[in-house]
């Protein structure tokens, strides 16, 4: 009977110690994981459980302010481009190179993610002569033939009708310049959605001179596309984030307002107000015709018009007409908005003090904005759930077939001790044991 014990007891002893080297340690592992799965869900539902507080309502008024500081700045930098525009030598090569050298990055989504390519600041340039006739034009598409040249001493010779920079530029002194408003065609919303973007440009032009004086003008369309881009891919909420596109009916975005109270900028860029086939302004959106030209998508949006919908948006952009930048929250129906305003300092050609070029703007619908929060919140918790789950299915699994392999070693090696029995009856490890 002794005997028989101190086999079992050797057996026994072998099994534990496998299992203490092999199936415990699985065991503590699988519960760290468990437990750290768990906490990431914790700090992941925390970090995105968020609420509009006073400190990012700031943090998003000083965005809106920097983001009208870079309009500003970057249109600043335009004064320079035309006057070197107006001394350089009036040939094709001169002028291709112009082009060639400005040109800056737009985002575009790609099938490595955001990325930005570069496009040219201007879209063209041209000489006029004295008499209003374009005698030199360069687009990125090169030289533009004779035959395609246009007469700009009546304003209907321009390709969006009723374009007076050559009048104007040609009453200038030397070294002023005319910065005109910005020209496109409308998008329609069905237009959109088919991935059409808003094409617009703003025309530049400086008289030009030499001994005889008044020699013609230089222009230069600049593309507008490169001033929507420093709103268009801007959600309030996501500091520091860039995206391709940004969902307006999300009621979380960055949009930009011109000094007379149009949209400049918006993700639904049909609300872009602009020029339809006729080359006649499209209608503005007012209260008589918001559910049809809203449903169509063929009309303009002025925040003066819009006082029906949010009597605040005409006040907001009186103050930054008056040069003020600030913030409003305040309800609209039963909805919480909060708007961050900033306006844009430019005070170049007719962009005069105090209106400016415009301003910025930064909105956030409150309600919705947790609205969203909180399904994020639930889709991580359910993302928790189910990596926990199968957390703990891999670890049982695994310790199930860890134990067998452990009882089969230690089997194994029991029997192995058993057939090393010497002449006396005795393994090595019943004589330690004694």
């Amino acid at each position: 009977m002794e005997q028989e014990a101190k086999k079992s007891f050797s057996f026994a002893s072998i099994a534990i110690s496998f299992f203490i080297l092999i199936v415990l340690p699985l065991t503590i592992t699988g519960v760290i994981i468990s437990k750290g799965v768990i906490k990431v869900g914790e700090e992941a539902t925390q970090a995105n459980l968020r609420i509009l507080d006073d400190n990012q309502k700031l943090s998003i008024a000083g965005r809106a302010q920097n983001v009208a500081d870079a309009v500003a700045q970057f249109l600043t930098d335009r004064e320079k481009d035309i006057r070197i525009a107006s001394i350089l030598p009036r040939d094709g090569q001169s002028y291709s190179t112009f082009l060639k050298s400005n040109t800056r990055g737009v985002t575009r989504s790609s099938q490595v993610g955001v990325v930005k390519i570069p496009v040219p600041v201007y879209r063209e340039i041209a000489f006029i002569d004295k008499t209003g006739k374009e005698t030199l034009k360069v687009t990125d598409a090169g030289v533009v033939p004779n035959d395609q040249l246009k007469d700009l001493s009546k304003p209907d010779g321009g390709v969006f009708g009723g374009e007076d920079y050559f009048l104007k530029a040609k009453q200038l002194t030397p070294g002023e310049f005319y910065m005109g408003p910005v020209e496109g065609f409308h998008v329609t919303k069905k237009e959109f959605e088919a991935g059409k973007q808003f094409d617009g440009i703003i025309r530049m032009a400086s008289p030009v001179f030499d001994s005889n004086g008044f020699a013609g003008v230089v222009e230069l369309a600049l593309n507008f596309v490169h001033i929507m881009e420093f709103t268009d891919h801007i959600v309030p909420t996501e500091p520091g984030m860039v995206f391709a596109k940004v969902n307006p009916d999300d009621a979380n975005y960055t949009f930009m307002v011109g000094r007379d109270g149009s949209y400049l900028a918006n993700p639904a860029q049909y609300l872009i107000p602009g020029l339809g086939p006729d080359k006649k302004p499209v209608p503005t959106i007012d209260e008589n015709n918001y559910n049809e030209l809203m449903k169509e998508g063929t009309g303009g949006m002025n925040v003066l018009s819009l006082g029906f919908q949010d009597e605040n948006l005409p006040k907001i952009h009186a103050l930054a007409s008056s040069g003020k930048s600030g913030s409003f929250t305040y309800p609209v129906g039963s909805r919480r908005i909060f708007l961050a305003y900033a306006h844009i300092p430019y005070y170049g050609s007719v962009y005069s003090k105090p209106e400016g070029f415009g301003w910025v703007g930064m909105i956030v619908d409150i309600d919705k904005y947790h609205k969203l929060s909180q399904e994020k919140v639930k889709d991580i918790q359910q993302k928790v759930e189910r990596w926990q789950k199968s957390s703990i299915v891999v670890v049982f699994v695994s310790l199930i077939l860890l134990f067998v392999i452990a009882l089969v070693l230690a089997r194994g090696l029991y029997r192995s001790i058993q057939s090393a029995r010497r002449e006396d009856g005795t393994t090595p490890l019943e004589d330690d044991e004694d």
